[in-house]
């Protein structure tokens, strides 16, 4: 034990910011941000321990866990608010549906009281419109119901 505390009393200010750089590449690996107030906490006290906590451990480690525990009941909050705020380039990504609005598609089966079907992409889909269209109608999607699209006539 005796040598642990000389090797905490004798740490250099550096081996604060190793420590960062360690936990910042777990925060990179698990992105919780919980891992990222520790990681802050350690360059912190590394900036202090250089001017202010030279050789006086126990302070050191007990302002690691204060800055550690106030960034996290702090600062989570903030964080999360701030990083679920960014709208995504891909809303559709994981909507299927969602990504053929917009699309061309060719009427396969004629519609009859606004039913058929539809071909898009190499795909048969059935499909309701306002209209009766006629085979080879170009059509454009304008909503996803399940598996039927709502299309209408270009």
């Amino acid at each position: 034990m005796s040598e642990f505390i000389s090797f905490l009393a004798g740490m250099p200010f550096w081996y604060w910011w190793v420590l960062a750089v360690g936990l910042l590449i777990l925060e990179i690996a698990t992105g919780t941000t919980y891992v990222l107030w520790p990681a802050i906490a350690a360059v912190i006290v590394g900036i202090a321990d250089i001017w202010l906590l030279d050789g006086q451990w126990q302070v050191q480690l007990f302002l690691f866990a204060a800055i550690t525990f106030a960034l996290t009941i702090y600062g989570t909050p903030y964080a999360k608010r701030w990083l679920h705020s960014f709208k995504t380039d891909h809303e559709n990504l994981n909507k299927r549906g969602a990504q053929k609005i917009g699309q061309r598609a060719t009427v396969s089966v004629a519609f009859t009281s606004g039913k058929g079907k539809v071909k898009y992409g190499d795909t048969q889909w059935i499909a309701e419109s306002d209209t009766d269209l006629a085979e080879g109608t170009s059509v454009e999607i304008i909503d996803v119901r399940g598996t039927t699209m709502v299309v209408k006539a270009v």
